[in-house]
């Protein structure tokens, strides 16, 4: 997808790559709040995503950044909503907190890892794809 087709929100810049994955890219350190994960969510729907057309997310956050409470409960809400499976990219240690507080307190249905590098993130996408 070329750039004229990325969404950008304040915190954020979202896209559809060549190979169909749904990338959000974290643009700048901060903490994400709750009207920043809604323009997301508003920005996966624009590029047609929603209950009948789940896609693969892949969240590159190689900048530091960390959620509000209010930010992560609803991601976690509406996420199943969107997405077959979530990987982040970070080598981040704050980071891999909130990936790992998310996994363990929000229990829900779509899959979400943390991945240091951004061809094993995308090889485990990759295996939730259909086949046909």
């Amino acid at each position: 997808m070329t750039a004229a087709h990325k969404i950008k929100t304040t915190y954020n810049e979202i896209w559809v790559d060549e190979e169909g994955f749904l990338v959000l890219k974290l643009l700048e350190c901060g903490e994400i709040g709750l009207q920043e994960v809604k323009a997301c969510f508003e920005a996966y729907q624009k590029l047609g995503f929603g209950p009948s057309n789940k896609v693969l997310q892949l969240i590159d956050i190689r900048e530091d950044g960390s959620m509000a409470h209010d930010a992560r409960t609803y991601a976690a809400e509406h996420g199943k909503h969107f997405f077959i499976a979530s990987a982040v990219i970070s080598k981040s240690l704050a980071v891999r907190m909130i990936v790992n507080f998310f996994n363990a307190f929000y229990k829900h249905p779509v899959p979400f890892k943390m991945f240091s590098e951004e061809n094993d993130a995308k090889n485990w996408l990759r295996s939730f794809r259909v086949k046909k």
